[in-house]
Protein backbone atom coordinates (compact mmCIF):
# COMPACT_ATOMS: atom_id res chain seq x y z
CA UNK A 1 0.00 0.00 0.00
CA UNK A 2 3.24 2.51 -0.18
CA UNK A 3 2.57 5.61 -2.37
CA UNK A 4 5.73 4.19 -4.33
CA UNK A 5 3.14 1.66 -5.87
CA UNK A 6 2.82 2.58 -9.36
CA UNK A 7 -1.57 3.16 -10.32
CA UNK A 8 -2.84 -0.07 -11.30
CA UNK A 9 -5.69 0.37 -13.93
CA UNK A 10 -9.22 -0.96 -13.52
CA UNK A 11 -9.07 -5.05 -14.11
CA UNK A 12 -12.71 -6.15 -15.15
CA UNK A 13 -12.91 -9.78 -15.91
CA UNK A 14 -15.83 -10.96 -18.43
CA UNK A 15 -18.62 -12.59 -16.77
CA UNK A 16 -18.99 -16.70 -18.29
CA UNK A 17 -22.66 -17.36 -20.44
CA UNK A 18 -24.13 -18.71 -16.63
CA UNK A 19 -25.17 -15.79 -14.90
CA UNK A 20 -23.55 -15.89 -11.30
CA UNK A 21 -22.32 -13.80 -8.70
CA UNK A 22 -20.55 -10.56 -9.86
CA UNK A 23 -18.06 -9.32 -7.03
CA UNK A 24 -15.90 -5.68 -7.55
CA UNK A 25 -13.09 -5.04 -5.40
CA UNK A 26 -11.91 -1.51 -4.40
CA UNK A 27 -9.27 -1.19 -2.58
CA UNK A 28 -5.15 -0.72 -3.15
CA UNK A 29 -2.13 -2.83 -2.81
CA UNK A 30 -3.54 -5.25 -0.28
CA UNK A 31 -6.18 -6.20 -2.62
CA UNK A 32 -3.97 -6.03 -5.04
CA UNK A 33 -1.42 -8.82 -2.93
CA UNK A 34 1.58 -5.92 -3.77
CA UNK A 35 5.23 -7.61 -2.98
CA UNK A 36 3.79 -11.22 -4.02
CA UNK A 37 3.75 -11.60 -7.34
CA UNK A 38 3.07 -15.37 -7.28
CA UNK A 39 -0.68 -13.81 -6.44
CA UNK A 40 -0.57 -10.07 -7.69
CA UNK A 41 0.54 -11.03 -11.52
CA UNK A 42 -2.36 -13.21 -11.60
CA UNK A 43 -4.94 -10.83 -10.34
CA UNK A 44 -4.24 -10.39 -6.51
CA UNK A 45 -6.75 -11.19 -3.71
CA UNK A 46 -10.13 -10.83 -6.14
CA UNK A 47 -8.93 -13.41 -8.36
CA UNK A 48 -7.40 -15.41 -5.89
CA UNK A 49 -10.80 -15.31 -3.82
CA UNK A 50 -12.11 -16.42 -7.68
CA UNK A 51 -10.63 -19.50 -7.85
CA UNK A 52 -11.37 -20.91 -4.17
CA UNK A 53 -15.18 -20.05 -4.44
CA UNK A 54 -15.45 -21.71 -7.79
CA UNK A 55 -13.68 -24.44 -6.54
CA UNK A 56 -16.32 -24.26 -3.51
CA UNK A 57 -19.36 -24.78 -5.96
CA UNK A 58 -19.64 -20.62 -6.85
CA UNK A 59 -20.17 -19.14 -9.56
CA UNK A 60 -18.01 -16.42 -9.49
CA UNK A 61 -16.71 -12.96 -12.16
CA UNK A 62 -14.43 -10.39 -10.53
CA UNK A 63 -13.95 -6.63 -10.98
CA UNK A 64 -11.15 -4.80 -9.26
CA UNK A 65 -10.58 -0.82 -8.88
CA UNK A 66 -7.11 -0.33 -7.28
CA UNK A 67 -4.31 2.25 -6.78
CA UNK A 68 -1.29 1.46 -4.10
CA UNK A 69 -0.99 3.92 -1.13
CA UNK A 70 -4.27 5.95 -1.81
CA UNK A 71 -7.52 5.53 0.18
CA UNK A 72 -11.34 6.17 -0.23
CA UNK A 73 -11.25 9.64 -0.46
CA UNK A 74 -9.29 9.49 -3.00
CA UNK A 75 -11.42 6.51 -5.34
CA UNK A 76 -14.41 7.98 -4.59
CA UNK A 77 -13.26 10.83 -6.73
CA UNK A 78 -11.46 9.17 -9.52
CA UNK A 79 -13.88 8.52 -12.34
CA UNK A 80 -13.18 4.76 -13.17
CA UNK A 81 -14.11 4.37 -9.79
CA UNK A 82 -18.27 5.59 -10.81
CA UNK A 83 -17.33 3.38 -13.91
CA UNK A 84 -17.49 0.52 -12.21
CA UNK A 85 -20.19 1.04 -9.94
CA UNK A 86 -22.14 2.27 -12.69
CA UNK A 87 -20.47 -1.06 -15.28
CA UNK A 88 -23.15 -3.41 -13.81
CA UNK A 89 -25.51 -4.65 -10.37
CA UNK A 90 -23.08 -6.02 -8.47
CA UNK A 91 -23.90 -9.11 -6.30
CA UNK A 92 -20.81 -7.87 -3.44
CA UNK A 93 -18.62 -4.57 -3.60
CA UNK A 94 -15.45 -5.53 -1.15
CA UNK A 95 -13.62 -2.38 0.45
CA UNK A 96 -10.27 -1.98 1.52
CA UNK A 97 -8.92 0.88 3.22
CA UNK A 98 -5.50 2.60 3.92
CA UNK A 99 -4.39 0.59 6.51
CA UNK A 100 -3.27 3.38 8.94
CA UNK A 101 -6.23 5.27 8.74
CA UNK A 102 -8.99 3.56 10.65
CA UNK A 103 -6.12 4.24 13.78
CA UNK A 104 -5.20 7.29 16.10
CA UNK A 105 -2.65 8.22 13.91
CA UNK A 106 -4.97 8.44 10.90
CA UNK A 107 -8.88 9.65 10.34
CA UNK A 108 -11.51 7.55 12.11
CA UNK A 109 -13.83 10.04 11.58
CA UNK A 110 -13.34 10.48 7.88
CA UNK A 111 -13.12 6.15 7.49
CA UNK A 112 -16.65 5.91 8.51
CA UNK A 113 -17.28 9.25 6.18
CA UNK A 114 -15.98 7.65 3.41
CA UNK A 115 -17.33 4.35 3.78
CA UNK A 116 -21.02 5.58 4.16
CA UNK A 117 -20.38 7.61 0.96
CA UNK A 118 -19.64 4.61 -0.31
CA UNK A 119 -22.80 2.86 1.17
CA UNK A 120 -24.78 5.57 -0.79
CA UNK A 121 -23.17 5.21 -4.25
CA UNK A 122 -23.41 1.36 -4.48
CA UNK A 123 -26.82 1.63 -3.74
CA UNK A 124 -27.34 3.80 -6.46
CA UNK A 125 -26.70 0.96 -9.36
CA UNK A 126 -26.89 -2.10 -7.38
CA UNK A 127 -29.16 -1.92 -4.13
CA UNK A 128 -29.48 -5.10 -3.11
CA UNK A 129 -25.37 -5.66 -3.38
CA UNK A 130 -23.78 -6.68 -0.18
CA UNK A 131 -21.04 -4.99 0.81
CA UNK A 132 -17.82 -6.95 2.84
CA UNK A 133 -15.08 -4.85 4.60
CA UNK A 134 -11.97 -6.30 4.15
CA UNK A 135 -10.40 -5.46 7.46
CA UNK A 136 -6.67 -4.90 7.56
CA UNK A 137 -3.32 -5.83 9.92
CA UNK A 138 -1.06 -4.68 11.91
CA UNK A 139 2.19 -4.00 10.75
CA UNK A 140 4.62 -6.01 13.16
CA UNK A 141 6.17 -4.89 15.79
CA UNK A 142 9.84 -2.79 15.38
CA UNK A 143 10.84 1.12 14.24
CA UNK A 144 7.33 1.76 13.19
CA UNK A 145 5.74 2.50 16.47
CA UNK A 146 8.20 4.18 17.53
CA UNK A 147 8.09 6.83 14.63
CA UNK A 148 4.50 7.61 15.85
CA UNK A 149 4.58 9.21 19.32
CA UNK A 150 1.29 9.22 21.11
CA UNK A 151 -0.20 7.04 18.51
CA UNK A 152 -0.08 3.18 18.57
CA UNK A 153 2.06 1.71 21.12
CA UNK A 154 2.03 -1.77 19.12
CA UNK A 155 0.53 -4.58 17.14
CA UNK A 156 -1.75 -5.30 19.78
CA UNK A 157 -2.87 -1.69 20.10
CA UNK A 158 -3.06 -0.75 16.11
CA UNK A 159 -4.71 -4.20 15.47
CA UNK A 160 -7.54 -3.49 18.31
CA UNK A 161 -8.20 0.00 16.93
CA UNK A 162 -8.61 -1.66 13.18
CA UNK A 163 -11.36 -4.10 14.78
CA UNK A 164 -12.90 -2.09 16.58
CA UNK A 165 -13.61 1.05 13.81
CA UNK A 166 -14.04 -1.86 11.00
CA UNK A 167 -16.85 -3.54 13.13
CA UNK A 168 -18.01 -0.02 14.00
CA UNK A 169 -18.51 0.51 10.19
CA UNK A 170 -20.22 -2.17 9.51
CA UNK A 171 -22.71 -1.88 12.23
CA UNK A 172 -23.13 1.86 10.91
CA UNK A 173 -23.71 0.93 7.13
CA UNK A 174 -26.09 -1.96 8.15
CA UNK A 175 -28.10 0.29 10.28
CA UNK A 176 -28.22 2.59 6.55
CA UNK A 177 -29.49 0.04 4.49
CA UNK A 178 -31.61 -3.01 6.25
CA UNK A 179 -32.27 -4.48 2.66
CA UNK A 180 -28.58 -5.57 1.80
CA UNK A 181 -26.09 -7.38 4.16
CA UNK A 182 -23.04 -5.90 5.20
CA UNK A 183 -20.19 -8.50 6.41
CA UNK A 184 -16.59 -8.39 7.39
CA UNK A 185 -13.65 -10.15 6.19
CA UNK A 186 -11.76 -10.34 9.13
CA UNK A 187 -8.37 -10.48 7.26
CA UNK A 188 -6.24 -8.55 10.31
CA UNK A 189 -7.99 -10.23 13.21
CA UNK A 190 -6.99 -13.56 11.58
CA UNK A 191 -3.24 -12.74 10.74
CA UNK A 192 -3.17 -11.66 14.80
CA UNK A 193 -4.10 -15.24 15.35
CA UNK A 194 -1.81 -16.77 12.57
CA UNK A 195 1.54 -15.11 14.35
CA UNK A 196 0.25 -16.16 17.91
CA UNK A 197 -0.80 -19.91 16.99
CA UNK A 198 1.41 -20.93 13.86
CA UNK A 199 4.57 -18.80 14.26
CA UNK A 200 5.70 -20.61 11.68
CA UNK A 201 3.90 -19.56 8.51
CA UNK A 202 5.53 -16.22 7.04
CA UNK A 203 2.79 -13.78 6.83
CA UNK A 204 5.16 -10.45 6.37
CA UNK A 205 6.81 -9.11 3.33
CA UNK A 206 10.18 -7.91 3.47
CA UNK A 207 8.78 -3.96 3.68
CA UNK A 208 7.26 -5.57 7.31
CA UNK A 209 4.60 -3.91 5.24
CA UNK A 210 2.73 -6.12 2.94
CA UNK A 211 1.68 -9.65 2.98
CA UNK A 212 3.53 -13.12 1.55
CA UNK A 213 1.35 -15.20 -0.93
CA UNK A 214 0.25 -16.91 2.88
CA UNK A 215 -1.40 -14.04 4.47
CA UNK A 216 -3.03 -13.14 0.51
CA UNK A 217 -4.09 -16.69 0.80
CA UNK A 218 -5.71 -16.09 4.03
CA UNK A 219 -7.54 -12.85 2.72
CA UNK A 220 -9.41 -14.73 -0.27
CA UNK A 221 -10.58 -17.66 1.89
CA UNK A 222 -12.18 -14.95 4.15
CA UNK A 223 -13.90 -13.40 1.42
CA UNK A 224 -15.25 -16.79 0.33
CA UNK A 225 -16.42 -17.13 4.41
CA UNK A 226 -17.83 -13.42 4.48
CA UNK A 227 -19.90 -13.70 1.46
CA UNK A 228 -21.09 -17.86 1.69
CA UNK A 229 -21.25 -18.21 5.29
CA UNK A 230 -19.19 -21.59 4.93
CA UNK A 231 -16.70 -23.40 6.01
CA UNK A 232 -13.16 -23.05 3.57
CA UNK A 233 -11.61 -26.32 4.72
CA UNK A 234 -10.80 -27.98 1.87
CA UNK A 235 -10.42 -25.49 -0.37
CA UNK A 236 -7.52 -25.63 -2.65
CA UNK A 237 -3.87 -24.83 -2.12
CA UNK A 238 -2.63 -24.89 -6.06
CA UNK A 239 -3.59 -22.62 -8.28
CA UNK A 240 -2.33 -20.79 -11.99
CA UNK A 241 -1.42 -24.19 -13.29
CA UNK A 242 1.10 -24.94 -10.01
CA UNK A 243 2.83 -21.42 -10.25
CA UNK A 244 1.34 -20.50 -6.57
CA UNK A 245 1.02 -23.63 -4.02
CA UNK A 246 0.96 -22.92 -0.23
CA UNK A 247 2.37 -26.37 1.39
CA UNK A 248 -0.81 -28.54 2.31
CA UNK A 249 -0.23 -28.39 6.19
CA UNK A 250 0.08 -24.90 5.81
CA UNK A 251 -2.85 -24.40 3.71
CA UNK A 252 -4.61 -26.52 6.31
CA UNK A 253 -3.66 -24.06 8.82
CA UNK A 254 -4.67 -21.24 7.13
CA UNK A 255 -8.15 -22.75 6.23
CA UNK A 256 -8.65 -23.52 10.27
CA UNK A 257 -7.59 -19.87 11.07
CA UNK A 258 -9.99 -18.45 8.69
CA UNK A 259 -13.10 -20.99 10.19
CA UNK A 260 -11.92 -20.02 13.76
CA UNK A 261 -12.16 -16.27 13.57
CA UNK A 262 -15.39 -16.68 11.52
CA UNK A 263 -17.39 -18.58 13.53
CA UNK A 264 -17.13 -21.70 11.56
Amino acid sequence: MSSRCAYLALFVFLPSLLRGDDVLFIGNSFTMAAMAPAVSRHGGVPKLFEEIARAKGHEVTTAAVVAGGKDWTWQLAQPKTAQALAAKVWTWVVLQYYSTRPTSIGNAAAFMADGETFSDRIAVHSPGAGIVLYETWARPAGRFYAKQPGGMTGPDDMMAQLHQNYAALAKDLAARNANRPVREALVGTAFARIRAEYPGIKLDAVDRHHSTAAGYYEAALLMDEAMYGESVKGAPSTFYHGTLVIPPDEAAELQAVADEVMGR
